[in-house]
């Protein structure tokens, strides 16, 4: 999934994934296609907005929020349950509560087989605790790879050691990014 989606702003959500279904799933009964839909609907916690237009993100059509937007992208891909789901900065223009909802479903999608891989800036906590494993890097290289809970006490075996008012995913992003202003790095 692209940072950017491409959602027809004069349709419904129920509509946008009835279309992704019928585009994705042709073969499926009409039983199977609504129960589909309605399972992406309660996964995404769309079904309070099911009937409301998408809109445009820049308001001249008014519509969903951009948290409800970006789940709707999300579910749109995930209607035919690939094995593997990439997805581009999925939190990116979100608040920290529809951020949170996002990775939510997205936990929620891994958990019940899916590979969910994708790219975040700057997860706040409970993201970042959601993450099974982590790849971090830096300037093109590798700086950890592995279970994302043990990625702090990685680097503290390197000698950095996390202050205890920063959360590990702020921690080793901070740590691992560099730093343009620096006169280390000029």
């Amino acid at each position: 999934m692209q940072q950017d989606d491409a959602i027809m702003a004069s349709m419904q959500v129920r509509e946008a994934l009835q279309m992704a279904a019928g585009l994705t799933l042709p073969d499926l009964s009409p039983a199977e296609y609504d129960a589909r839909v309605d399972q992406l609907l309660d996964t995404f916690e769309l079904r309070g907005c099911a009937e409301t237009l998408i809109g445009d993100p820049v308001g001249r059509i008014k519509g969903i929020s951009g948290g409800e937007r970006k789940r709707c992208a999300v579910a749109m891909c995930a209607v035919r349950e690939p094995p593997l789901l990439f997805l581009d900065e999925p939190t990116s223009g979100l608040d920290a509560y529809q951020a949170q909802q996002v990775v939510t479903a997205l936990k929620t999608l891994a958990d019940e087989g899916t590979t969910v891989v994708c790219v975040i800036h700057q997860p706040r906590g409970s993201i970042f605790n959601m993450f099974d494993d982590l790849m971090l890097l830096a300037d093109g290289k590798l700086m950890y790879s592995g279970p994302a809970a043990k990625a702090a006490s990685h680097f503290w075996w390197l000698g950095h050691r996390k202050p205890s008012n920063i959360n590990a995913g702020e921690y080793v992003v901070d740590l691992v990014s560099t730093d343009f202003e620096s006169q280390e790095t000029i």
